[in-house]
């Protein structure tokens, strides 16, 4: 049991270090079109007790206003694992993003964000960003969009006296493709080069794959990867997950 616990918490603990630095948030948009409010939100509290307790906490939600040109997207995510008297994992997020359609290819994109991750010597990150997002393609069987924006960052670091304050290009290309009616593939990337400082910079990648096998069964891989040069001490700069798995619905 107590290996269990080991891999479920590590597995919890690689996911969440990719997002404390990175937030992919083209997984989080909602598709339809139509005006006014859609939402999702999701809420979940463990207690596990044997050799030692252990506590898990979870909640996200994503909130979506559109009226006409205008679109508007709240999101929050929260997570925290306590094992005994060690907090595995202590992050959040909270996001809101505003778009402007000029026309048929091209959105002006503007956000603020704050997040914290102290497990991972961040203590608050505050975010604010605007500029364009164009659409290279979107067809029935592809879409891909392109963006470059301005980027403003404050981080305040554990243990180090110097607070941070950077400006960013977060640029990101981002793309999905149905193959055969049974294959979807998406990825996203994102590089993020400090503005005064080129040898400072960040990529990105969340790629997934999923394969409708039957109509009761899919097969699901994601794959996430940051490298970032200017880690805090101790923070390695090259981390990444693999998942796999299936889904079966009945």
């Amino acid at each position: 049991m107590i290996v269990r616990i080991s891999i479920i918490l590590i597995l919890c603990f690689s996911s969440a270090f990719l997002r404390a630095q990175v937030i992919n948030i083209e997984s989080k948009r909602f598709l339809n079109d139509t005006n006014g409010w859609v939402g999702v939100t999701d809420f979940s509290f463990n207690i596990l007790q044997n050799t030692q307790q252990v506590l898990s906490f979870s909640n996200n939600f994503r909130i979506q206003y559109q009226k006409n040109k205008s679109r508007i997207i709240f999101l929050n995510d929260i997570n925290f694992i306590k094992a005994g008297n060690t907090n595995f994992v202590n992050s959040g997020y909270q996001h809101i993003r505003y778009n402007f359609k000029i026309n048929k290819h091209f959105t002006i994109e503007a956000f603020t964000q704050t997040q914290y991750n102290p497990v991972l010597r961040l203590n608050f990150r505050f975010l604010n960003g605007i500029g364009p997002r164009v659409k290279v393609l979107k067809t029935e069987k592809a879409k891909i969009y392109a963006a470059a924006l301005y980027m403003y960052e404050y981080d305040d670091i554990t243990n180090e006296s110097q607070k941070i304050y950077e400006q960013r290009l977060s640029s990101y290309i981002t793309f999905t493709f149905h193959f055969f009616k049974s294959i979807d593939i998406s990825s996203t990337t994102f590089y993020q080069p400090n503005l005064g400082y080129i040898n400072d910079y960040r990529i990105a990648n969340d790629t997934g794959l999923e394969i409708f096998i039957n109509k009761h069964l899919n097969y699901k891989t994601s794959f996430n990867l940051l490298y970032d040069t200017k880690q805090p001490i101790g923070v390695p700069e090259l981390v990444y997950v693999l998942k796999n798995g299936l889904t079966l619905k009945f």
